[in-house]
């Protein structure tokens, strides 16, 4: 069993969540400084001083995540005031990729110290015990001629030897190829609709979007996608997916690959696809009907078309009554 190698206890508030559901943005931002904090202790350098033999500045960039709620405890469940505790590790493969996972536990979870974190043969066990867990991938790498530029790179000053080696890579990279080719991570559920899609594009806000490093930074790309998903229901007959459930979405399940990044002087061209499953599934304990929706999304800088990322979800949206349940049911058959 993987080691924990950080604890952080809070109460959830606003700016951890969205409208109806933790948020993605703000949870992938807060994940992601923890990982950073983990490397600093085990490595002895600042991620400001990573540098490789040439004394080149070095980024460990996420190019793999996973985000998995069981339908136990989706998103939608979580919110404000609620106290959690997140537990996680790190791992590296060489010296150029950190992999690692976050558990999300319940304050007073007693299985926080029993079982820890998960390892991908254990990732499925979490769930069926409903502790959400989202994991992260990374690979160090240089702006060669600005953020559309990337090299791989491999630090020099850094020390590895308090890291957990892994002996073989992350099977990120596999699944990005995989869902880079087909387009997706996962097709859509067996029953759902057919599928809609939209191409629209989307400028890079310099002043909201791009970190300090001059990336559009990682965690800013749920938004987009939020972006798009809204476009695509928006386009679907009959007037659109209804206002209140395209409100209500959490997510249940996303992959996300990155590719590559883009100059804050660009657009994204985002190429969304839709389909609705007309049966509500029971979410939460004990459980409350819901309405499940499937994404992907392929995203290209519009400058030349250089892949950015690919991202496939699943996400939920609370049906509050009878007359919605019944409603999502017409609506998604209308559609089908």
């Amino acid at each position: 069993m993987p080691q924990p190698v950080l604890r952080d206890e809070y109460d959830l508030g606003l700016p951890h969540l969205g409208p109806f559901a933790l948020g993605e943005s703000p949870t992938l931002k807060h994940f992601g400084h923890l990982r950073w904090l983990s490397f600093e202790q085990a490595a002895g350098v600042p991620t400001a001083r990573v540098q490789d033999s040439k004394g080149r500045r070095l980024y460990a960039t996420f190019y793999y995540i996973d985000i998995a709620f069981p339908l136990s405890a989706p998103a939608n469940a979580f919110r404000e005031n609620d106290r959690i505790v997140v537990l996680g590790d790190l791992s590296a493969y060489g010296r150029n990729i950190l992999d690692g996972h976050f558990a999300i536990y319940r304050a007073g979870d007693a299985r926080a110290e029993s079982m820890g974190v998960p390892e991908p043969a254990t990732q499925q066990q979490f769930l069926e015990a409903g502790i959400p867990f989202i994991r992260l991938s990374n690979i160090f790498i240089q702006q060669e001629q600005g953020p559309d530029r990337l090299r791989i790179g491999q630090p020099a000053n850094a020390d590895f030897s308090k890291i957990h080696a892994i002996r073989e890579a992350p099977e990120g990279h596999e699944r990005n190829r995989e869902a880079k080719d087909q387009g997706y991570f996962w097709d859509a559920p067996s029953g759902s609709t057919r599928k809609f899609e939209i191409t629209h594009e989307h400028p890079v806000d310099p002043d909201r979007d791009v970190n300090a490093a001059g990336l559009v930074y990682f965690a800013n790309f749920p938004a987009f996608f939020d972006v798009g998903e809204r476009r695509v229901m928006s386009s679907l007959p009959g007037g659109g997916v209804p206002r209140q459930f395209q409100d209500k979405r959490g997510t249940l399940r996303r992959r996300i690959g990155f590719f590559g990044n883009a100059r804050k002087e660009d657009a994204i061209r985002m190429t969304v696809q839709c389909a609705l499953d007309p049966a509500p599934v029971l979410a939460e304990s004990p459980g409350v009907p819901y309405g499940r929706l499937w994404f992907t999304s392929r995203l290209e800088r519009a400058s030349d078309g250089g892949i950015l990322a690919v991202t496939t979800c699943e996400r939920l949206s609370r049906l509050a009554d009878d007359a919605e349940v019944e409603q999502w049911i017409q609506y998604a058959r209308s559609i089908a």
